[in-house]
């Protein structure tokens, strides 16, 4: 059996904080590392109560030799910095965290 492409998808609550550049340029630098790495497609996105970070992979071997990298656990430590300079609880503001299969896309 084919392994299928896979989504990682991690959804903050905003609870009213603006996106801070350094936020946006963290996020940035690390969707292109992925991009590097492999990731077939990212996004980062916010609506008024959310923040979304989303990327797909070939399959969840590439997106786990992705995440085991020290650029990986680099850009991540970057984040989450930014994150809480900007007065994020983290973990306590993200809402979701998850890797999923992809079932249809198009």
């Amino acid at each position: 059996m084919e392994e299928s492409p896979v989504i990682r998808m991690w959804i903050t609550n905003k609870s009213n904080k603006e996106i801070t550049t350094a936020m946006n340029e963290s996020m940035v630098a690390f969707l292109s590392i992925a991009k590097q790495s492999g990731c077939i497609g990212a996004s980062f996105a916010e609506d008024d109560e959310r923040i979304i970070a989303y990327t797909m992979w070939s399959n969840e071997m590439a997106l786990e030799q992705f995440r085991s990298s020290k650029e990986y656990h680099a850009q991540e430590g970057k984040i989450i910095q930014a994150f809480v300079a900007a007065g994020f609880q983290i973990p306590g503001d993200i809402l979701f965290n998850s890797t999923a299969n992809i079932l249809f896309s198009n």
